[in-house]
């Protein structure tokens, strides 16, 4: 359990903790007592793959905590496309909005890496790669919605 192993690592260790389908509410606050430096990632289609079920995405919002998105593998997900993992968090979560899970996906998953000085927004000095979200409606994420690498 995480209540165990979080006592165990260093200070400022990076640690990233992925699927989270059994975390807590108890575990989250247990966490935060401690000084680690703890990112979440997300990987709802492995989560339903593998476990029928995903996460309770809202009780880590607002918490304070980095997170972000991932596929898991293609051993426990029919494709590996963030979108589709956005997809799905939007669908059982409508409240998250896409600009939040846009964030998941792309600063904060540079954040954990150690990229964000490179990648993960666009600004001058950095060379992030660039891609064209069509499809939206009203700023969700629909079935319709496609993504196009454009850099």
């Amino acid at each position: 359990s995480l209540q165990s192993i979080i006592p165990l690592l260093t200070n400022n260790q990076e640690v990233l903790l992925v699927h989270n389908t059994c975390t807590n509410l108890k575990d989250i606050y247990f966490i935060k007592r401690f000084d680690r430096r703890i990112h979440w990632c997300f990987c709802p289609n492995a989560n339903i793959y593998i476990e029928k079920r995903l996460p309770k995405i809202n009780l880590f919002l607002d918490q304070g905590f980095n997170i972000t998105l991932g596929t898991d593998s293609l051993a426990s997900n029919s494709k590996l496309c963030i979108l589709s993992e956005m997809r799905v968090i939007q669908q059982k979560f409508p409240a998250i909005s896409t600009a939040t899970l846009l964030k998941w996906a792309t600063v904060n998953g540079a954040e954990y890496l150690g990229l964000d000085e490179n990648i993960g927004t666009i600004e001058p000095g950095k060379t992030p790669g660039l891609n064209l979200i069509t499809g939206l409606d009203d700023m969700k994420i629909t079935p319709d919605t496609k993504v196009r690498r454009l850099v």
